[in-house]
């Protein structure tokens, strides 16, 4: 018996999609992001230039009747020489070592220099209005928020921005926690090989918050060096006090953290040691690469500190009613 033949079934294949759109080079964000650090490099100058000759270069006046008590500003005067030390050390082992055994800068040495000069950037805090409040007894030479980009006219230009304790704080909590959290997660990579990411940075972010919220909160109570003045009542702890606390910045500090965390594990998991920041650089000539990664960090932190940081800090705190009840030494003049 002759046997039928079925007919033939339809079968969907499985084809690959052919575009007829070539794909983007992946040339990574090295130039985008030093354009973006020469830009700042240059309001920096600017900025820092109109307000050495101007007459706002003077430590700030210290108004009112209220007198600090003699052990806050022991403890202040001892903040200043432990920030300063601390800083010192950063430059000794992050920048000036390296450069002299290997003859260039390493990328935390350039996140060091980076958080530097984006220390300039700190007048943000108080350009619309007065958040960020300054001891006037901190050493220093006034503030040059006056001639910053986006000055609010009716804000406070004469405040006591620290020139000593302000700029070590945007090295160890950038640099400096990207250091630590990097050297911790290669001993937990060992121990559990297979830890997912999301894992690793989440026990990353715990760590950092609770590090900047330790610090400075033992920093307001003790020295009184700084406080916040107008904050986002739903979201500060003891709201209305001298030593209130908006727990966004610890937050927002945290995830800072995790960004240079995040750059500096991809640099050490690279087969060159580059970072995701430095990815374009064989598309610019050899004599020019060295400037280009160095502009391109600092874009880099920047772009962090302002995306990441500032303006969340700042739209939080226009839209805050939480007025902290600050003695004469932490208004501005």
């Amino acid at each position: 018996m002759a046997s039928v033949k079925e007919p033939a079934t339809e079968r969907t294949a499985v084809l690959p999609v052919v575009s007829d759109v070539p794909p983007l080079e992946r040339r990574g964000s090295t130039t985008f992001l030093a354009a973006i650090g020469l830009v700042w490099f240059a309001v920096s100058v600017v900025v820092i230039a109109r307000w050495v000759g101007s007459d706002h270069f003077t430590p700030a006046p210290k108004i009112g009747p209220d007198e600090m008590e003699s052990w806050r500003l022991i403890a202040l005067r001892i903040f200043e020489v432990i920030s300063l030390v601390v800083l010192l050390l950063f430059i000794w082992f992050s920048v000036i070592k390296p450069v002299r055994d290997t003859g260039r800068l390493s990328l935390d040495g350039r996140f060091v220099i980076g958080g530097l000069v984006c220390f300039v950037a700190d007048a943000f805090l108080n350009v619309q209005k007065y958040l960020f409040a300054w001891n006037s007894e901190n050493i220093n030479m006034g503030v040059w928020v006056k001639f910053m980009p986006f000055h609010n006219p009716d804000a406070p230009t004469q405040y006591a921005e620290s020139l000593v304790w302000g700029p070590p704080m945007y090295v160890y909590f950038c640099a400096g926690v990207a250091i630590v959290a990097c050297y911790h997660a290669k001993k937990v990579r060992r121990r559990w090989p297979y830890i997912s990411k999301v894992t690793l940075f989440t026990g990353i972010f715990v760590f950092e918050f609770l590090f900047d919220f330790i610090v400075e909160n033992v920093v307001i109570r003790t020295t009184h060096a700084y406080a916040f003045a107008n904050t986002y009542e739903p979201l500060t702890l003891w709201a209305g006090e001298v030593h209130q606390f908006p727990i966004y910045e610890s937050i927002l500090v945290a995830f800072v953290g995790c960004v240079f965390t995040w750059m500096r594990m991809e640099a050490e998991d690279h087969p060159e040691g580059l970072s995701p920041i430095e990815s374009g650089l064989v598309h610019w000539r050899p004599e020019l690469q060295g400037w280009v990664r160095n502009f391109a960090v600092l874009g880099f932190c920047m772009v962090t500190l302002c995306f990441v940081y500032h303006l969340p800090f700042n739209w939080l705190g226009m839209i805050g009613d939480s007025v902290a009840d600050m003695p004469s030494y932490l208004l501005p003049a």
